[in-house]
């Protein structure tokens, strides 16, 4: 009786931290996917400053910008 009341005991146990680590993993991917979602939107800001900068006619510094921002939206895709 003592070795099925500590087996349950340890199936239970088991069970609690496989629903831990599936509870981490999941606001881990969350927080991922936040992170991908910022870059996103910081990329879509620094579109905005490359085309400010083109209609102030400062070219250079819009290429520069515009190449930020691709490079930010490759990582968001990436994460």
């Amino acid at each position: 009786m003592k070795k099925i009341i500590a087996a349950a005991t340890v199936a239970a146990f088991a069970l609690t931290l496989t629903a831990c680590e599936s509870a981490e993993e999941e606001q881990a991917e969350d927080v991922v996917e936040a992170e991908g979602e910022v870059l996103d939107e910081q990329a879509e800001l620094t579109e905005a400053e490359a085309d400010l900068a083109e209609e102030q006619g400062d070219e250079a510094e819009a290429e520069a910008l515009e190449a930020d921002a691709e490079q930010m939206e490759e990582t968001a895709d990436e994460i």
